[in-house]
């Protein structure tokens, strides 16, 4: 998955003095502040935020299937019969936000489960099966 809005390394990688702090959890809503320290711990183990080529493993599903649908209709437009989520900002800035990578690709398998978790509940994948659009009903 390319990231456009990245670093200036290719694929949104950032050289370090690029990367973003982590924002502190006490400027963060509740769910927000409990997603990013399942994010920690899952980036810890996946070998940190620097330099790792390593994916950051799949974990934590429940909490961030929460971030994630909060996240995606926040950004979603209001339609007469659902919600219309066009992908864009792409939901991998949902996690990079709380905390920042400075490769964001290594996002990518971890997003893509809890995108399999969302569309088994409201979310619908507007173009499968890689579409980033979706359709979300209450």
């Amino acid at each position: 998955m390319s990231k456009g809005a990245g670093g200036s390394l290719p694929r949104g990688r950032r050289v370090r003095h690029e990367l973003p702090a982590i924002p502190a959890a006490t400027d963060l809503p509740p769910l927000e502040a409990k997603a990013q320290r399942v994010l920690r711990d899952l980036v810890e183990r996946a070998g940190g935020r620097y330099d790792s080529r390593t994916s950051i493993p799949i974990g934590h599903l429940d909490t961030l299937v929460l971030l994630l649908d909060a996240w995606g209709r926040r950004h979603a437009v209001s339609r007469p019969t659902r919600l219309y989520f066009s992908g864009q900002p792409g939901l991998w800035h949902a996690l990079d936000e709380l905390y920042p990578l400075q490769g964001p690709n290594r996002w990518d398998r971890l997003r893509q489960a809890v995108i399999s978790e969302l569309e088994k509940g409201a979310w619908r994948r507007r173009t499968p099966p890689r579409g980033i659009a979706f359709d979300i009903t209450d």
